[in-house]
């Protein structure tokens, strides 16, 4: 096949009903170019006050999530010389 005969059959395809797997993908690649196509004909707008606190008050959120302790995976925060209990089940201590 030559290249004029695979473009005539990509346009030839191109007419037909995208797939319903693809169909999301499709959305969200048209929602990013409308999104693109804005920033490029209006350019980017100030965000307001009342938006960065949004954004702090939700970013300190997920922050604090992070800062949670986790004992079971941190050896400087559990003795490392202790047994438990189900591990001295288990070696019959």
């Amino acid at each position: 096949m030559n290249r004029i005969d695979l473009i005539k059959n990509a346009v030839a395809n191109a007419t037909k009903r995208v797939p319903a797997e693809f169909k999301e993908l499709v959305n969200e690649l048209k929602a990013e170019k409308l999104a693109e196509e804005l920033v490029l004909e209006h350019g980017l707008i100030e965000a307001s006050d009342e938006e960065v606190r949004e954004e702090f008050v939700s970013l300190d959120a997920v922050e604090r999530d992070e800062e949670v302790e986790d004992f079971d995976n941190d050896e400087n925060l559990v003795d490392m010389d202790a047994v438990s209990g189900s591990m001295r089940d288990i070696f019959g201590e």
